[in-house]
């Protein structure tokens, strides 16, 4: 998260900058108005499609990121389901056992008092 803001804040630093060294530079360019203009526009006119280029890339980037993102859940959910299934087999085998034993050790003693 912290990540997501910290690259937001560059993106929105990189695009401020830009345009204050474009329009800097643009206004103290010795020129007549209309040609001012026309640049001013020009400038204004790449700066807009790099912005959409640099969401663009930005989406696919959170895009991609959310996809592993989803993926590590789901893989870390397979695991946990399988951890529990085995602890869960083990502790029903664990039951069993215990109770063989009982029923043998009770079947022993019934042997010993009926011989005694």
């Amino acid at each position: 998260m912290a990540e997501k803001k910290a690259i937001k804040a560059f993106v929105w630093g990189a695009l401020t900058g830009a345009v204050t060294g474009a329009v800097t530079a643009l206004l103290f360019a010795p020129k007549p108005g209309r040609e001012l203009r026309k640049d001013i526009s020009v400038t204004a006119q790449k700066v807009g499609d790099k912005t959409v280029e640099i969401g663009r890339q930005a989406g696919s980037a959170v895009q991609t990121l959310a996809k592993r993102t989803t993926e590590f859940a789901s893989d870390a959910k397979q695991a946990a389901s399988r951890f529990v299934t085995d602890i869960r087999s083990r502790s029903a085998e664990n039951a069993l056992d215990e109770e063989s034993s009982a029923a043998e050790e009770s079947n022993f003693e019934e042997k010993t008092a009926a011989n005694s």
